[in-house]
């Protein structure tokens, strides 16, 4: 059984501090016959690049609430090259450097990640308050996963370390939520745990941790989360529709952070075996 993991752009951004997950997840490659595929982000990092071009970042809420990133032509360009170029070569390297064979990945290599682009965003006025169509946008919904790439891959013991960006139908590059694509992947290989780490230390409620989450508290507790956790939440639940047993979200920070998850001693478990 395969294990997917996503590591956020926020926990990326962390510096040497996050490496406690590169090296949880090396040893447990290393020490079980857990096949594990791992997903990355990288929003700040695509923020940081806009910002050095003097291209001011455009976050905004969907129609349904959510944060979203307005991604016009330039923007997705930056995001191929940040997410599926430096961000993803150099967690290749880092775990080359812990004797992990490992391959990077964005969604176009081998039509890997097929999409469907979104063009015409619904979002929300930031001056009026009302529901426009943003015109012209890069990002993308998932359509299909080339899960056979993915297995040939883990046959041979390779870490496959794919970036969030999907092929359009034009073949064109598309922005994808991370979260999200992370879900995705776990279905298709109908993996047994998907785990969303982040550099929090779960799902905060009025400044109180939730350990455990069940189908009916989910729903009711999307409205009370905020940025960018509502959006893993979200995705967490799509996961679980999808047929993912439990997803986990918490920090990579700590020492040991899978176990320390899987234990209840950290992170949040979202399932619908809670009742």
């Amino acid at each position: 059984m395969s294990i997917v993991i996503k590591l956020g752009g926020k926990l990326l951004s962390q510096g040497e501090m996050f490496n406690n997950v590169i090296i949880d997840i090396a040893n447990i490659i290393k020490k079980s016959n857990k096949k594990i595929v791992l997903v990355h982000g990288g929003g700040p990092q695509i923020n940081q690049m806009l910002e050095k071009i003097g291209k001011k970042p455009r976050i905004v809420k969907s129609a349904s609430g959510m944060e979203s990133r307005i991604t016009d032509r330039e923007t997705v360009e930056i995001a191929q090259m940040v997410m599926a170029g430096k961000l993803n070569k150099d967690l290749v390297a880092k775990f080359e450097s812990l004797q992990i064979k490992a391959v990077g990945l964005s969604g176009i290599d081998g039509s890997l990640i097929k999409s469907k682009r979104k063009n015409n965003l619904r979002i929300i006025d930031e001056k009026t308050g009302k529901k426009i169509a943003f015109h012209g946008d890069f990002s993308g919904n998932i359509e299909e996963i080339n899960s056979s790439l993915i297995d040939l891959l883990l046959s041979n013991n390779y870490l496959p370390i794919i970036a969030p960006i999907g092929i359009g139908h034009e073949f064109e590059p598309l922005n994808l939520d991370g979260d999200r694509t992370a879900g995705h992947i776990a279905s298709a290989l109908k993996a047994e745990t998907l785990f969303l780490f982040t550099d929090v230390p779960g799902i905060l409620i009025n400044g109180k941790i939730i350990d455990k989450l069940g189908k009916e508290e989910i729903e009711s507790i999307l409205p009370k989360v905020e940025g960018g956790m509502r959006k893993k939440v979200y995705a967490a639940n799509e996961a679980l529709k999808m047929g993912i047993k439990s997803v986990f979200i918490g920090s990579g920070l700590i020492e040991n952070p899978i176990s320390s998850v899987l234990d209840g001693r950290s992170g949040t478990e979202l399932s619908w075996k809670f009742v």
